[in-house]
């Protein structure tokens, strides 16, 4: 063997000289090293550790020469890549068919800088939460295949027993990209016949499986004389839980069947702030919000409604609810407690963006219905003129009850602040804390809510027979994203201010430091806590302040067609002065907020909780009723359930047809391969090139539609929802990933870059492989 060179600064590390303490050479040489060892049909290699200089460099050209010059791979082995927990797939660069010394020394430095690459920063800034890696090289004998492929000892989308295997002819690279549909494989299918042994593939796979003791993802060739290399091995990642998706979604359709009529109508709108699913103590708090006599239910006796006077009949006992973990208003339950029983359901309007409106239900025409109509009438008609005359009376009210909130509620942003409090001060605060605010807190807030949603509605009624209703919401929505002035705007513009200048951080953290990211999640921190870490992020793209101040609402009022200018004029001004008192009020109310975190975080601290505090209820920890096996399986299940992402209105009977395929025109469903577990609703945005791709643009729910995808499509696969694509296999690259990052994935959707468009609305069903349309 040829001695190394163990003084310089760079080690080269030879397959047959690995051992179980190399594991800091990276996942693919480390492992490669130890199946060499252990007698597995690998092709020879080494591993540098650093980038080789002239001595190195012919060291490698003696090893080279020993193996008769044959064609190399050069690829990358960097720390924490194909782990247990991300597979790096495709990530960092790999060379093949090296035949020239200079080809290999260029190779190996390309290989090295490729660490560097935008799409592995991504990929690193994503999972590992820093950008910066370390990079190991190997360099191993290449095959010339006759069939190449990929070995899974159990299926990576479910995480069910049974090995699954693809394969192409010819190198493997075209199937990790997707270029190539593979040949397809599974433990399960009978009658298997294969063009290669494929009994002698299964048994080196399950060999390895055995070796390393975990579920392995095996790429392997098979050379022109039948003889099976095995060419990397690691553990299948983002494993754990992939059973439990499909599960999840079957029991909570039961679930919701169960408790639920079919026509039952949700509401997602309130709560779209919640990037997921919210943890138990925050849903906790929101939801005694929407129960009886509580805070929601107060706001509509100010204004004239009814109010949830009764128990609500539910599993929740609040009009909040959890449909896959998310939360949403129940809007069907909604209309007695404006009014009282009335013959109406609530229905989506199909010809105009499925909002929401009452339709007349003969079977709702009870006795009691039937007698309380006419007091119901004129109830709706009382309210009706006082939401016209009366809103300036409340808009005053509210601002008077501001000024005394942000006297009596606004608190100094300290974590600590609680560390001095006995057990008993702590949780009698923490107590009334989280009953001021889902009590009293949240009243003129959510009046204003109520006010915005009905002015708005007044406006649409104007403008209409102006414009088309698409349009009229595009006017209405542009002119309130350029003609309002608000706190969190000016906050954000200090935001910024603050990125280059300590002594504006210091300043911002005072003044906005009970605010964060996700910040209505408290089990996220706040801005105060996170300290110079809070300004090492920039800010989203807003529109220049030239543009802000060259355009006004009122020009684009005055150019409209109508003899109802200044009404329309009037009743936008209204809704201005609602949008921007309700972002004062949300700036006030966050601060109290804040501190029930902080008094959560304290009482974690004092009972060894950690985070699983915010998966206790409120009630619970009231009680002191800690239990962290039940606390670490919500934090599980709603971990799970961030692969489920639903419109912001949903209807039981929808979710029903879209996850069993029943729908009533078939011509709606495209039926392809399931590459990863996940049901998503979304908007089309279709990439043929992902350096063009106007990521900026994009909305919240978007769906990538491509007709293939690699590593330099990452960024693209962050800013996305699901994911479609016409080729590529459950082992390609694109199904690797899109499993780590839980989205929902759907291949072999034929030119599906072509069949679909921006804009359009899909569902797509990573459990059944299915995407259906929804416009």
């Amino acid at each position: 063997m040829i001695p190394r060179y163990r003084h310089l600064p760079m080690t080269i590390y030879f397959f047959n000289d690995i051992k179980k303490d190399h594991s800091f050479l990276g996942g693919k040489g480390f492992t490669l090293g130890l199946m060499k060892n252990a007698g597995f049909p690998v092709p020879d290699g080494l591993i540098l550790d650093s980038l080789p200089g002239e001595n190195e460099m012919n060291e490698i050209f003696q090893w080279w020469d020993k193996n008769n010059n044959q064609k190399l791979a050069v690829r990358s082995s960097a720390v924490g890549e194909d782990s247990s927990e991300q597979s790096f797939a495709g990530q960092n660069s790999t060379y093949l068919n090296i035949e020239k010394k200079s080809e290999l020394e260029a190779a190996i430095k390309n290989c090295f800088s490729s660490i560097n690459k935008k799409s592995s920063a991504l990929y690193r800034e994503h999972f590992l939460g820093n950008s910066k890696g370390v990079m190991n090289v190997v360099l191993q004998v290449m095959v010339d295949p006759l069939y190449s492929g990929v070995f899974f000892s159990t299926d990576p989308r479910t995480g069910e027993k049974g090995w699954i295997a693809e394969s192409i002819m010819g190198l493997g690279e075209d199937l990790v990209s997707g270029k190539k549909t593979p040949m397809h494989f599974e433990e399960k299918q009978t009658g298997i016949k294969a063009p290669f042994d494929i009994e002698n593939l299964v048994s080196t796979g399950m060999k390895v499986r055995d070796l390393f003791q975990v579920e392995i993802d095996m790429e392997w060739a098979i050379d022109k004389n039948n003889n099976l290399f095995v060419l990397q091995s690691r553990p299948i990642t983002a494993l754990s839980g992939k059973s439990e998706t499909k599960r999840i979604v079957e029991d909570e359709i039961k679930r919701l069947k169960t408790h639920y009529k079919k026509e039952t109508v949700w509401d997602g709108g309130t709560f779209a702030e919640w990037s997921g699913p919210p943890s138990e103590l925050t849903f906790s708090i929101w939801k005694e919000a929407f129960s009886k006599d509580h805070a929601f239910s107060k706001a509509l006796k100010k204004l004239g409604y009814i109010g949830i006077e009764q128990e609500i009949e539910n599993p929740d006992h609040s009009l909040l609810e959890r449909i896959f973990n998310k939360g949403y208003i129940n809007i069907s339950m909604l209309a007695p407690f404006y009014f009282g029983p009335i013959p109406y359901r609530m229905i989506l309007n199909k010809s105009h963006e499925n909002k929401p409106k009452l339709v007349f239900d003969l079977k709702q025409m009870t006795f009691k219905t039937f007698i309380l109509t006419p007091f119901t009438m004129w109830r709706m008609l009382k309210v009706g003129l006082r939401l016209s005359t009366e809103r300036n009376v409340w808009l005053k009210e509210c601002t008077k009850e501001m000024v005394a909130f942000n006297d009596k509620c606004f608190r100094v942003q300290d974590a600590n602040f609680y560390k001095e409090y006995s057990d008993d001060e702590l949780l009698k605060t923490f107590k009334n804390e989280v009953s001021d605010f889902y009590n009293a807190h949240l009243l003129w807030p959510l009046l204003l809510v109520t006010l915005i949603e009905t002015t708005s509605q007044n406006l649409k009624a104007l403008l209409k027979g102006i414009d088309t209703d698409k349009n009229i919401d595009l006017m209405i929505n542009k002119w309130m994203a350029q003609g309002l002035h608000t706190v969190t705007m000016d906050m954000n513009n200090e935001y910024k201010e603050a990125l280059s200048d300590k002594n504006k951080q210091i300043f911002f953290l005072k003044k906005f430091g009970h605010r964060g990211p996700g910040e209505l999640e408290l089990a996220n921190p706040r801005w105060s806590e996170l300290a110079d870490k809070a300004f090492f992020k920039n800010m989203p793209k807003t529109p220049s302040k030239e543009n802000s101040l060259s355009y006004t609402v009122e020009a684009d009022i005055d150019a409209l067609k109508t003899y109802k200018k200044e009404i329309i004029k009037k009743e936008w001004l209204l809704l201005k002065e609602m949008l921007e008192l309700r972002e004062k009020w949300k700036m006030l109310l966050l601060s109290p907020y804040s501190h029930i975190r902080f008094i959560a975080l304290e009482i974690a601290r004092r009972n060894q909780l950690g985070d699983l505090i915010f998966w206790h209820s409120y009630k619970e920890i009231e009680d002191r009723k800690f239990d962290l096996f039940v606390a670490s399986k919500r934090k599980t299940q709603s971990e799970l359930c961030k692969t489920i992402s639903l419109p912001t209105i949903v209807e039981l009977e929808k979710i029903e047809e879209v996850l069993s395929g029943k729908i009533p025109n078939k011509s709606n469903i495209i039926n392809g391969l399931a590459l990863s577990p996940g049901l998503s609703y979304g908007e089309v945005r279709v990439v043929i090139d992902p350096d063009n791709a106007d990521t900026d643009s994009w909305p919240e729910n978007t769906i990538l539609v491509a007709e293939s995808t690699d590593p330099g499509w990452t960024g693209l696969f962050l800013k996305s929802q699901a994911i479609i694509v016409s080729n590529g296999g459950v082992l390609s690259h694109c199904a690797i990933v899109a499993r780590e990052m839980s989205l929902p994935a759907v291949s072999e959707i034929k030119q599906c870059h072509l069949l679909l468009k921006d804009g359009d609305k899909v569902w797509v069903d990573g459990n059944n492989g299915r995407i259906t349309l929804a416009n």
